[in-house]
């Protein structure tokens, strides 16, 4: 019952090693090509690597979820030849790793990032439905931080494209001392702040936390 199927052959984790461009494609290709083929959901390849997006859709892959945290004119270009959807990640320039050392509001800094994404997209002729924006909780970011992300979701101005909320078992979800009940709180907690998409592991709790989050949100706007 998802709407959406995210692959990835490079780990995004804090104590992760980097491998190269046809380490990442060689691992992925298969994969992509049998998912592909046994089903017709929308699928979704995260990446770094412009080389590695480009193979991806051309392999089958719908939408590139770009963790680079940079919305670079190559890859719009990318995503405007193969009409493709573009997930735009903040890092601030960071990694998994490290936390930025920066007094500016976190929400704002995002925001600025959006804005800049949005408008190189533009440029290339993309529209809003083909992009979506994801505050990278947990990438270059305090365990602070990403709780002001959670808590002000809906602070992030969406220019009229998707939001994603992508914190599934992420540091911050560890917090309450279970990373699963984390999850599920933090999800709905971004749902009701206006997250249109949310990137699980754990595909039942995950709903749960969506259809409750929906109702609730329901009943306060009346």
């Amino acid at each position: 019952g998802v709407a959406i199927l995210d692959l990835g052959a490079q780990s995004t984790a804090p104590d992760s090693s980097p491998i190269t461009d046809e380490e990442e494609i060689e691992r992925l290709i298969e994969p992509l090509k049998a998912i592909r083929s046994a089903c017709n959901v929308p699928i979704s390849v995260d990446t770094f690597s412009i080389e590695v997006a480009k193979a991806a859709l051309e392999n089958g892959a719908d939408i590139i979820n770009d963790v680079s945290g940079k919305a670079s004119s190559e890859m719009a270009e990318l995503i405007a030849e193969y009409n493709a959807g573009w997930i735009i990640m903040h890092t601030g320039g960071l990694s998994s790793a490290e936390e930025r050392n920066d007094t500016t509001v976190i929400t704002d800094e995002i925001n600025s990032f959006f804005e800049e994404a949005v408008r190189i997209a533009d440029e290339k002729s993309l529209s809003r439905n083909q992009l979506c924006l994801d505050p990278g909780i947990g990438f270059g970011k305090s365990r602070e931080d990403d709780l002001n992300i959670i808590a002000n979701f809906c602070k992030l101005r969406s220019h009229g494209c998707a939001k994603l909320a992508a914190l599934s078992r992420k540091r911050v979800t560890k917090l309450c001392g279970d990373a699963l009940t984390g999850t599920v709180i933090s999800n709905a907690a971004c749902i009701a702040g206006g997250a249109d998409i949310i990137r699980v592991h754990d595909i039942e709790q995950g709903f749960a936390a969506a259809k409750m989050a929906k109702l609730l949100t329901e009943v306060r706007n009346g």
